[in-house]
């Protein structure tokens, strides 16, 4: 996870394509997988040594596999928790809007750590939310809810903000009410008192905003500065060009 300094937005740009690398070590990393609910736990080695207030990390929107090979790679401390739905991004802003849904997660989050490791009074720690492409719909439930989007401290959107257009779609002008969330973030990002990470590639989609789309409207928003640095080299070409927006 690469930290939010103070006064500083930092949105990453997949140019052509990004290596999603995963080095030799935490391929040997071995999770151990306990049912939350719906949602799936990944406990890595050694995570009872974290306690009893432990980080947690949420993502929306991937393969338990997948995820759990990408976050040993950086090295995220803490459990990991993860909501992944068959449909787009309807079905994750529907589960997050059911009563008590949050609540419920962290609830039994907390009764399943100490379950698992009962010497501990287990709590929930700093708690980060990552989501992938149409997770976002979840996330923006979330932002809605007073009491997740304080308790959120992190947030990892990767090509994950898309939105719907206000007006005539022609215009391309991004629907504000629905980036309030996000924008709010950003600006409590941006003063830091939260966390903010954005990655977008250069996808187009049809009748909606894209990820750059969104990315510049918060960008602009936020009266930021562009500057860009370019990556060469690498096992998977060609670059990777990252675009900081700076107050």
């Amino acid at each position: 996870m690469i930290p939010f300094p103070l006064a500083r937005l930092l949105f990453a740009v997949a140019a052509l394509f990004v290596a999603h690398g995963v080095t030799a070590a935490s391929a040997e990393v071995e999770f151990r997988q306990v049912r939350i609910g719906e949602a799936v736990g990944s406990l890595p080695p050694g995570w009872t040594t974290l306690g009893p207030e432990i980080p947690v990390w949420l993502h929306l929107h991937g393969a338990p596999a997948v995820v759990e090979k990408n976050f040993a790679a950086i090295g995220a401390p803490g459990v990991l928790i993860n909501v992944t739905r068959p449909g787009l991004s309807k079905v994750y802003a529907d589960y997050f809007a059911a009563p008590d849904r949050w609540e419920n997660l962290l609830r039994e989050t907390e009764s399943v750590l100490r379950r698992e490791s009962p010497s501990q009074p287990w709590k929930i720690g700093r708690l980060t939310v990552s989501s992938f492409s149409a997770g976002f719909g979840g996330v923006r439930q979330l932002l809605r809810q007073p009491a997740a989007f304080d308790q959120i401290a992190t947030l990892v959107m990767v090509d994950s903000i898309y939105c719907g257009y206000v007006g005539d779609a022609a215009d391309k002008r991004v629907d504000p009410e629905l980036m309030a969330g996000f924008l709010r973030f950003a600006r409590l990002a941006s003063e830091g008192r939260k966390r903010l990470l954005i990655t977008h590639s250069v996808q187009v989609p049809e009748g909606y905003a894209s990820t750059t789309e969104t990315a510049d409207y918060l960008i602009r928003q936020l009266a930021a500065r562009r500057t860009w640095k370019i990556r060469l080299g690498g096992d998977f070409p060609k670059f990777f060009r990252r675009r900081e927006a700076q107050l």
